[in-house]
């Protein structure tokens, strides 16, 4: 009696565990089935390589990618899809690779690994975005700032130096509506090279192309050219340009500085009231320089502060002082101190104007 009893109570336990493992085979299989929903609805390719980079998987947009069936690169090197590649390492960074489609044609590829374990073994996730329309994109927007560059710049500064000839009475005197319409022409003039040379340092920000020559400055030689630069506008807005300067020397792209401080006054000389003043601070600082340009204009609301060193991110401004611009210069402002090491910020409150500062750190060259 006891042995059946013992025998009924055994099946019975193995009756139980063949639900639990019958329930966990259904969830395992449950879970695998929306794991490969996922991976084959990604937009993005997808690749799982083993430890020896070959092939084990690969999602529907990979084939929509290289031609290739999942079967067909079962068991490839990562050769097989890009020539240019031995072997893969999961880290942070996106790569730009050549791959290579059925057709033996190349396209673009962006590429990003990850790894995880499965059963001990190593394997990497290998996502694939074709990027050869963006690359295309890129060429064009290229070829067409570098268009801009010869077939605009030029033309544009011998209008400039005729208009400014004409301002000089090299051609004989004007009347007092001649040097008005020569003087709104020369300020058209001045503001398109501006727009040219400020795509031109936005392209090299995009492509990275954006040099620092380093040398030998200091704080007040900087200050004078951009007064040298600046004045002039100033006073035909009514503007007093006022400076302090602590004279120090220090290292540093100087022309690509006066080029931050020229935008930096003339952008708080643009936005000043007639008959207020802008200030102009420089002082070395810790082997570097700092500088500050500090206006009483109508200030910057706290809600747009933050975007205000984006490219092409233009402020929302009141109508009577809408101002000319094409949101870049902040943007290479900010670029440029960076490509020093440094940083810029602003300090601003509605009603009661805004100082931009920069602080350029101590490097040797």
């Amino acid at each position: 009696m006891k042995e059946t009893a013992s025998r009924e109570e055994l099946l019975k336990t193995v009756e139980r565990q063949e639900q639990v493992i019958g329930k966990l085979t259904q969830t395992l299989e449950t879970i695998q089935n929306r794991t490969r929903k996922i991976l084959t609805s990604l937009p993005l390719g997808l690749l799982v390589l083993n430890d020896q980079m070959r092939i084990e998987a690969a999602n529907s947009r990979i084939e929509q990618i290289f031609s290739y069936t999942p079967r067909e690169l079962a068991g490839q090197h990562i050769k097989f899809l890009f020539p240019e590649i031995e072997a893969v390492e999961a880290d942070s960074a996106l790569k730009r690779t050549p791959g290579r489609v059925k057709s033996l044609d190349y396209i673009a590829c962006e590429i990003f690994a990850n790894d995880f374990e499965e059963g001990g073994e190593k394997r990497i996730f290998l996502h694939v975005q074709d990027i050869t329309e963006r690359q295309r994109l890129e060429q064009l927007r290229k070829d067409f700032v570098q268009m801009v560059s010869h077939d605009l710049r030029t033309p544009l500064t011998s209008i400039n130096m005729l208009l400014s000839m004409l301002g000089q009475d090299r051609f004989g005197k004007l009347d007092e509506q001649g040097y008005t319409a020569v003087n709104r022409a020369q300020s058209n003039a001045d503001y398109l090279i501006k727009l040219v040379s400020d795509l031109l340092d936005a392209e090299k920000l995009e492509s990275g192309d954006l040099e620092i020559e380093v040398q030998a400055t200091s704080v007040k030689t900087i200050i004078i050219k951009v007064l040298d630069a600046t004045q002039e506008a100033a006073r035909a807005q009514k503007v007093a340009i006022v400076t302090d300067i602590a004279d120090g020397g220090f290292l540093a792209d100087e022309d690509r500085l006066v080029q931050v401080l020229i935008n930096l006054v003339s952008n708080a000389v643009k936005y000043s009231e007639p008959e207020s003043s802008v200030t102009v601070i420089g002082k070395p600082e810790s082997g570097g320089a700092e500088f500050s340009v500090v206006d009483q204009g109508p200030g910057i609301p706290a809600n747009q502060q933050e975007a205000i060193f984006q490219r092409y991110k233009q402020l929302n401004q009141p109508k009577k002082l809408k101002r000319r611009g094409f949101g870049l210069g902040l943007a290479i402002c900010k670029a440029l101190v960076e490509a020093h090491k440094g940083k810029i910020w602003l300090q601003s409150e509605e009603g009661k104007g805004s100082t931009f500062s920069f602080a350029i750190p101590n490097r040797k060259v």
